[in-house]
């Protein structure tokens, strides 16, 4: 034995472990790899002896014919002429493969992938290439009883081996080291790599020569030092086969495996020194980024980079931290070390790490989705997460998954259970709001570190196929006609006709001929989808003779009578529209139209829990604000979208889910958009107030519960709000505040109420309000008897309080100040059998002021408002005068035309009288025919229940005929003021007078009239709702229609008058000084205004004051009183004071004295006009010399 000091060498050591099947779990493989990753590398056995690495590379086990089939791992691979020889049973490529149908018996075992050779290899030699050997990480097996080489000696002897320490005796032929290579003495024996046979479970170790290793058994490094293992006996039991890197074989040279020992020939090993390389590798720290993270001297800097060279140094290696980025925080570091120890290393960091920080371990791999169904919404859907890493989890976690971000909530459709390796999220049925980017954390329950597994991006199922056939059903004559028939999908779907050899994607048409038709009754025609065929829609044609009773209307076509018209709906929306032909006129229309994407949503509502509710949510008001012309429009569809809201509502209840402030905010612009003035036909209509409640069905079960149903749901849901930062949440319909109770709480849309808690019974509470602006569009004013004769007259608030509060003050702003007789109400969702109503139980008013506001006190909390009288604001005395003058104004107005009946002939000689009792005549026709509306406007408004269409006719005829009356007097003072100022004569012919009095007079009124009500009430803005039958000023200003050409026409009347009697002012002027004295100017103003201030509609120039005082006593009375007795004095001043005209009625008293009807009726005692006889012998005391100032002089006297 000599001494000799050598070169630290490298050696591999292939190890083989057999254990029956049997005795093993299945995944005793995963288990293994899991144990060899707890390990760290190198590990040092004595001062010369270091275990530097080991590798898992193949495991073997029974296949189903009764052989074995042997598995290489990741980055090792069989030779092509193993796969050949043996047989590849997966993933085949051109140059080898990872798995073969068999076990070599020459202990060959998986190489290196950068090490295999294309075929066919050299016989029993393997090649290796020295710079591209790359171990597997964290595939280390242990071999808890593998020998141990004997350090720093050997002592070749048959039975023993005495260490020596530090000395070597050579062989004379012992092999030179070369590096990656072994060059063998042909005397010597080949060292035993790769050719181990083992029996399992026979191994003999000889307790005096072998030392067990520790239960890792990685490479051994030796220094300095050649180990010679002559006649060793090396136990190799229970062991897996693991390789690091190759080495030569020598192919003359065997070594024979025994069946309890392995005997060893001497050997010579060739050194294989490893070579260090730079890595960069990284770890994921769950904290938010921030850029001051990468200054050196930061906490967080030192803290991470302090961990990583901790465990270098540990592992006697070099690592340093190079930069953190985002994505979390992602360290970013430097490591110099053999592969091998990578992985120990990162382990390391990790545990450091995530004493101080939560770590996150990501999976490369994507979440494994599997969809129970074909892919349609409510589909079942299972997705699997795992597994973590053994070294790092273990199996002491607990699972997390999120949906956006979301934490996901095991509930009644998602349910979550895990085992030892993974984690299986069900979602029974899978809706939209449960599409979103997946992530799933296995949580270690030590320090919160993670592994996190994520989705391929956004999961989501498809839309069922919805067919849309046009037209649904036709009825034809057999004419020879083609007609032409449409099948439309949604998405991308294949469909086609099944009655025609025609199909294609999305849309199909199709040309149906009639002229073989002459024999059926009835054709079917199917669309149906190529791919999912259970989803069809059938056209139906019918056929008819030409002399049958059919209906013709432009939406439902042609139908034979007694039999169902069916027309599809948009192209966006499900169901259909039918109606029945009943002779030539379609009734019992019925329409089933809801958006497809709201009727979606509503089958969705019903399986929502608190995972998906938030998305469900803003899916709900994106589809509503998107659609909200055709929302609003449709009873259907807003019945739907209560529906929703109280499926909502009914969810919360029951799951007691928390509505967090973005999802508040999402039901309350959804909420508002409901409650918009474009909505209020549809409310009317579910409320039984619209006018075609008779003529249309929307298929809805208690429509008029639904705006009830509305309000409660939003009730419910406030109660289950979740506390948030803000004070509150605005929307443009809807304001809610939220706070604890200190001061008055005014509810916004500015300032229209104001909240008081006494302190006593509001301290410490939390206090909710939502104010409405619009509220009053949907809720009917009806109360305890069911009567809605009274209307909403503040704005409707809800307010709930976080404890008991027995007394509440709030200030309403009246929104209508024409309204009168406030009363608090709130509304009892249990009045009227469930139907609920306005309901003053517990509640009072306080006070009212002059400023327009109402303040009620209530001892409870609910939904709260005010009801007020539509009626005048003034006084009783308001409803008398104007009934009993427009009485006496009516009775006038007949008198005044039986008067010009029975005079006409006498009174039509003179041109200038003519036109002037034309004018008249036209006037009170005028106004007589809209005091009658007026009448039948004032009863239809004092009922029950206002009929909408009547209210509307009546309203149109009131606008139509007042307006006549103010464009005829328009024509007569323009009469007036032409023959005033034209003194000569001529100009214009009587023809053309008349067409300008009857197209200013009819003509214009009729144009404003109806545009008017063709622009507004499309919208149902031309009447004002629950009031009274005229028309509406809140909403479209429709009364602007009336007020400014009326004002108008008083403004320019007035003119008219100021040019008039300044006309007759000068002419008294010009007259004789006796004429002068016998009539002063002041008497002819006083005359003149008298006759022409009623008769020129100027008292109307009192409305103006109301617009300006409406509350003022003293204009509502004036204006009452004068203009409900225009007709008396049209009567009295353009009749009965008219010389003409007396003459005339005296002539029908007694036969005339002379041929002058005019002397002989200024001159009778008979006539009882003493008053007036006296009045025109003034007048007729006057010397007119010119036709033109007789004109002046007669129009003076109207």
């Amino acid at each position: 034995m000599h001494e000799s000091n050598l070169a630290p060498v490298d050696f591999d050591i292939d190890l083989e472990l057999h254990i029956p099947a049997s005795s093993v779990p299945q995944n005793f493989s995963v288990v293994l790899r899991n144990i060899l990753r707890n390990f760290s590398f190198p590990k040092i056995i004595t001062g010369s002896l270091t275990l530097k690495d080991l590798n898992f590379t193949t495991w073997c086990y029974p296949n189903s014919t009764g052989g074995l089939q042997c598995q290489c791992e990741d980055q090792f691979a069989w030779s092509c002429g193993k796969c050949d020889e043996y047989g590849a049973c997966s993933n085949v490529t051109s140059q080898t493969c990872d798995c073969i149908k068999g076990f070599p018996p020459d202990g060959e075992f998986c190489e290196p992938v950068t090490n295999i050779i294309p075929c066919p290899p050299m016989p029993n030699t393997t090649t290796p290439d020295p710079t591209t050997t790359t171990p597997m990480l964290n595939t280390t097996t242990p071999d808890p009883t593998t020998t141990t080489p004997m350090p720093n000696t050997t002592t070749p002897d048959p039975t023993t081996t005495t260490p020596m320490p530090n000395t070597t005796t050579p062989d004379p032929t012992t092999t030179t080291p070369m590096l990656n290579t072994t060059t063998p003495d042909p005397t010597t024996t080949t060292p035993m790599l790769n050719t181990t046979t083992l029996i399992p479970n026979t191994t003999t170790p000889d307790p005096t020569t072998t030392k067990p290793l520790p239960t890792t058994a990685p490479t051994p490094i030796l220094t300095n030092t050649t180990i010679l293992m002559p006649n060793t006996t090396t136990p190799m039991t229970d062991t897996t086969t693991t390789r690091v890197s190759s080495t030569t074989r020598v192919p003359t040279t065997t070594t024979t495996a025994m069946s309890t020992t392995t005997t060893t020939a001497n050997t010579t090993t060739t050194i294989t020194p490893t070579t260090a390389s730079v890595t960069t590798d990284q770890l994921t720290i769950n904290v938010e980024f921030s850029d001051t993270y990468n200054n050196p001297n930061s906490v967080f800097f030192r803290n991470v980079s302090t961990a990583i060279q901790a465990e270098a140094q540990k592992n006697k290696i070099t690592a340093q931290l190079i930069k953190f980025r985002s994505g979390s925080t992602i360290a970013e570091y430097n490591v110099t070390a053999a592969t091998t120890v990578i992985q120990t290393l990162n382990n390391g960091i990790f545990d450091q790490l995530a004493k101080i920080y939560s770590m996150i371990s990501d999976e490369p791999r994507f979440l494994d989705f599997k969809i129970e169904g074909r892919g349609f919404w409510e589909d079942k859907v299972i997705v699997t997460c795992g597994h973590p890493p053994f070294d790092l989890f273990g199996t002491d976690w607990r699972p997390e998954w999120r949906r956006d971000g979301n934490v996901i909530v095991a509930d009644g459709v998602h349910t979550i259970s895990t085992n030892n390796s993974h984690s299986v999220l069900s979602v029974s049925q899978f809706i939209r709001a449960d599409s979103g980017n997946y992530e799933c954390r296995l949580i270690r329950k030590k320090d919160e570190s993670f592994y996190r597994q994520r989705s391929n991006g956004a999961f989501t199922l498809k839309e069922k196929p919805l067919i849309r056939v046009d037209p649904i059903q036709k009825f034809l004559n057999c004419s020879g006609e083609n007609v032409p028939l449409s099948c439309t999908v949604n998405n991308d779907y294949n469909i086609n006709f099944t009655n025609a050899n025609i199909s294609g994607k999305k849309s199909i048409s199709y040309q149906y001929k009639t002229d073989s038709c002459t024999d059926k009754e009835q054709d079917t025609i199917t669309c149906q989808s190529t791919t999912y065929p259970e989803f069809k829609e059938t056209i139906t044609l019918t056929f008819y003779k030409r002399n049958l009773q059919m209906c013709d209307d432009k939406e439902f076509g042609k139908a034979v009578s007694g039999s169902r018209a069916r027309i599809p709906c948009a192209n966006n929306e499900e169901g259909e529209k039918s109606a029945l032909c009943n002779i030539k006129t379609y009734t019992e229309i019925r329409d089933t139209c809801i958006l497809q994407p709201i009727k979606e949503l509503l089958d969705q509502s019903e399986v929502l829990t608190a995972t998906t509710l938030p998305a469900f949510l803003q899916q709900l008001r994106n589809v509503t604000n998107g659609n909200s012309a055709q929302v609003v429009n449709s009873p259907k569809n807003i019945d739907a979208v209560v529906q929703i809201l109280r499926n909502v509502a009914n969810r919360t209840e029951l799951f007691n889910i928390l509505i967090n402030e973005n999802s508040m905010k999402d039901i309350l612009i959804t909420a508002g958009v409901l409650t918009t003035d474009q909505a209020r036909n549809s409310w009317n209509f579910l409320n039984f107030l619209n006018k075609n409640k008779e003529s249309i069905s929307y298929n809805i079960s208690n429509p008029d519960s639904v705006s009830s149903s509305l309000l409660q749901s939003l009730e419910i849901i406030t109660k289950h709000l979740a506390s948030f930062n803000n004070s509150g949440i605005d929307t443009p319909s809807i304001i809610l505040n939220r706070t604890i109770y200190t001061n008055p709480i005014i509810g916004d849309f500015n300032s229209s109420v104001v909240i008081e808690i006494p302190q006593n019974e509001g301290r410490n509470k939390s206090i909710t309000v939502i104010t409405f602006a619009s509220l009053n569009n949907v809720l009917p004013a009806r109360e305890i008897d069911n009567s809605s004769i009274k209307v909403i007259g503040g704005r409707v608030v809800l307010v709930q309080s976080s404890g008991q509060i027995n007394n509440i003050s709030l200030t309403f702003d009246i929104l209508n100040d024409t309204l009168r007789d406030p009363k608090c109400v709130f509304w009892n969702f249990n009045l009227l059998n469930g139907l609920g109503g306005w309901d003053d139980e517990g509640c009072e008013v306080v006070n009212t002021n002059e400023t327009g506001t109402v303040t009620c006190n209530c001892n409870h909390l609910t939904s709260f408002s005010i009801l007020m009288s539509p009626n005048s604001p003034v006084s009783l005395i308001l409803d008398y005068i104007t009934y009993i003058g427009v009485g006496i104004s009516m009775g006038s107005l007949v008198i005044c035309l039986i008067i010009e009946g029975l005079i006409w002939r006498k009174i039509r000689t003179n041109e200038t009288s003519y036109l002037r009792h034309v004018s008249i005549v036209n006037i009170a026709v005028s106004l007589l025919i809209a005091d009658i509306w007026f009448i039948i406007g004032a009863a239809i408004s004092d009922a029950n229940h206002k009929n909408h269409s009547a209210c509307t006719a009546t309203t149109f005829f009131i606008h139509l005929f007042y307006l006549a009356l103010f464009f005829w007097m328009f024509a007569s003072a323009l009469l007036l003021l032409y023959r005033t100022t034209n003194v000569f004569g001529g100009g214009l012919s009587k023809a053309s007078m008349l067409v300008i009095g009857f197209s200013l007079g009819y003509g214009a009124p009729l144009i404003i009239a109806t545009v008017t009500i063709a622009a507004t009430a499309p919208d149902n803005k031309y009447i004002r709702e629950n009031v009274i039958c005229w028309l509406n000023w809140d909403e479209s200003k429709a009364l602007l229609a009336f007020v400014i050409p009326a004002l108008s026409i008083v403004l320019i009347n007035l003119i008219i008058l100021v040019v008039v009697l300044y006309k007759i002012i000068r002419r008294r002027v010009g007259t004789t000084a006796a004429q002068a004295g016998e009539k002063s100017v002041l008497l002819v103003i006083v005359k003149s205004l008298a006759v022409l201030t009623p008769f020129f509609g100027i008292t109307w120039g009192l409305g103006a004051g109301l617009l300006v005082h409406p509350r003022d006593i003293g204009i509502n009375i004036a204006f009452a009183l004068f203009n409900s007795l225009q007709g008396f004095f049209i009567l009295v001043f353009g009749t009965l004071l008219d010389g003409k005209v007396r003459s005339a009625i005296s002539s029908y008293v007694r036969p005339s004295r002379s041929g002058t009807g005019s002397t002989s009726a200024g001159n009778s005692s008979s006539s009882g006009f003493g008053f007036l006889r006296k009045w025109r012998r003034g007048r007729d005391g006057y010397n007119m010399t010119s036709s033109a100032s007789s004109d002046l002089h007669s129009a003076s006297n109207t």
